[in-house]
């Protein structure tokens, strides 16, 4: 998993809206990154619903999330849409994997992301990286409170 102090990958991915994002078009803001191994799973759906039922834990810290994942962007859209989220949600599907990767948090006997969180100050730094116990295992939102803090 990338190291604290590390400078942050950049990437672009397309989003649920048909769009694409880059992390570089975050520069100046922090942004979380949140990787989730599977859309419509149980605990992925937990875990984002809990984040926004919090917004304001990320709006005090200045900070974007973004959620990435390696389902297909038709398909996060409709997740999306079914949940109600307003959260930006980016795939990772081709090529497969790649950010995932590239942070560090891919799982090749799987083929997902690993339930990981990675924390980047406005200059492009990563502040803090934590991942839950295993897929089965949600990340706590005392977790990302710790993480925020560090900005």
């Amino acid at each position: 998993m990338i190291s604290i102090g590390d400078t942050a990958p950049d990437f672009t991915l397309g989003d649920s809206e048909g769009g694409t994002v880059s992390l570089s078009d975050f520069r100046g803001t922090p942004v979380t990154l949140v990787f989730i191994p599977f859309a419509f799973t149980g605990i992925c759906t937990g875990e984002l619903c809990e984040l926004q039922d919090n917004p304001a834990m990320f709006a005090d810290a200045g900070t974007e999330v973004l959620v990435v994942t390696c389902d297909r962007a038709p398909s996060l859209k409709e997740w999306k849409a079914k949940e109600g989220w307003d959260l930006t949600m980016l795939s990772d599907g081709w090529p497969h994997g790649e950010v995932s990767r590239a942070y560090g948090v891919f799982l090749d006997d799987l083929g997902c992301a690993q339930r990981a969180t990675v924390v980047i100050d406005g200059e492009g730094t990563v502040v803090d990286a934590f991942a839950s116990g295993g897929l089965g295992e949600a990340r706590s939102l005392e977790s990302y409170s710790g993480a925020l803090s560090k900005l």
